[in-house]
């Protein structure tokens, strides 16, 4: 026979175990328990999609500025012409690779190293 206490106790600390495997538990007020440190994981989590967009788009800019500032204005836009007038994948290059207001910001930048 076995005692239903011990049935109860076991089912507790079988419940208890799987909250903290699941990182809930006690936190007394003022600590820097579990809770903290997933919403803290959480928010990093959220705004992880902006910066490698941002990374990516800061790239192809100074790239960009490089390409301008070796091969000239004139001869780069003449280049991205003739990518506009190409396939699908080479329009979608002409049109990435369009002269912006910032890529000629960066060339003027990068001017010298390139010369």
């Amino acid at each position: 026979m076995s005692d239903p206490q011990m049935k109860q106790f076991t089912g507790r600390l079988r419940r208890i175990d799987r909250i903290h495997r699941q990182g809930g538990g006690f936190e007394a007020a003022g600590t820097l328990g579990q809770s903290y440190y997933t919403r803290e994981r959480e928010r990093r989590d959220q705004r992880s999609a902006l910066r490698p967009a941002l990374v990516v788009l800061a790239v192809i800019v100074i790239f960009k500025g490089f390409l301008l500032a070796s091969n000239g204005e004139n001869a780069y836009r003449e280049k991205v012409a003739t990518l506009k007038s190409g396939s699908a994948v080479e329009r979608v290059g002409g049109f990435v690779m369009a002269v912006d207001p910032l890529a000629l910001v960066v060339a003027g930048w990068v001017k010298p190293l390139v010369d």
